[in-house]
């Protein structure tokens, strides 16, 4: 999505608002590993504060992911508000805590990837007592156990096995 906050830029506005939902790309949705996302719903506004601006960004909407130990779909609610300060190619100050906008036009789809992968837990669980797979037999073992031989021999080791038998 693109901004165009001209207008405040000029002086026209003190302020611009905006409203939509987004479908986020397929190739961000995939670096993440994301399975299948909702439209995520964005409103914010755009001040005027002496020579900069202030973006402030609040969205929310659905991410489907897999549990990272049974591979069980888990749906992740986003909730967040992300503040940004944007400035001008004029200024010659360069951080990564400022956005630079060219000609009053803001790419809002890169604040927002950005914000989405910062929030991302770690590691997604369906719960937190997931048992995840059997690694032998691939068995869901949050829905019992396994009849697999749980012995486990030292690889290196594994030809000494023989001689006692």
């Amino acid at each position: 999505m693109i901004l165009d906050f001209s207008k405040v830029i000029k002086g026209l506005q003190n302020q611009a608002d905006f409203e939509s939902s987004l479908d986020l790309d397929k190739s961000f949705l995939e670096s993440i590993e994301c399975v299948n996302a909702s439209a995520i719903h964005v409103l914010g506004t755009i001040k005027k504060m002496g020579k900069r601006y202030e973006l402030t960004l609040s969205y929310s909407g659905d991410l489907v992911f897999e549990c990272h130990r049974c591979l069980k779909d888990v749906n992740v609610n986003l909730q967040s508000t992300v503040e940004r300060i944007l400035v001008t190619p004029l200024e010659t100050e360069e951080s990564e805590d400022f956005v630079e906008v060219k000609d009053g036009v803001l790419e809002l789809m890169p604040v927002l990837e950005e914000d989405i992968t910062l929030n991302l837990p770690l590691q997604i669980l369906c719960n937190e007592d997931c048992a995840g797979l059997c690694p032998q037999c691939g068995k869901d073992l949050n829905k019992g156990m396994c009849e697999c031989d749980e012995t486990k021999i030292d690889p290196r080791l594994e030809a000494l096995k023989n001689l006692f038998t």
